[in-house]
């Protein structure tokens, strides 16, 4: 599940905060009667909070590798400017029915 989408749904600012972030996970569970047995946030940054979008363009541009099939097609036909680069930016949830 894409963080930003997971901390949208409960109204709550994501910030470098685990246990902020566990409690918004648990909830998210406990809604679909699930309980959590695992899960870890995998970021691109390494951060928790997002970085501005001229910071994380430099941080792309200089660390990530470049979508080299999609960003021609998306130039071409959607008008895209810049280069796309690959990112990761979500969470992996291991839970089981209560």
């Amino acid at each position: 599940m894409q963080d930003k989408k997971l901390f949208k749904i409960y109204d709550v600012h994501q910030v470098e905060n685990q246990e902020q972030e566990k409690s918004v996970v648990d909830k998210f569970l406990a809604e679909l009667g699930l309980e959590l047995v695992w899960y870890r946030y995998l970021t691109s940054t390494g951060l928790r909070t997002p970085l501005p979008i001229a910071e994380f363009g430099k941080f792309a541009r200089e660390k990530l590798p470049k979508q080299l099939y999609m960003s021609p097609i998306l130039k071409k036909y959607f008008g895209q400017k810049h280069q796309l680069h690959y990112t990761l930016d979500d969470y992996v949830i291991l839970a089981k029915k209560s």
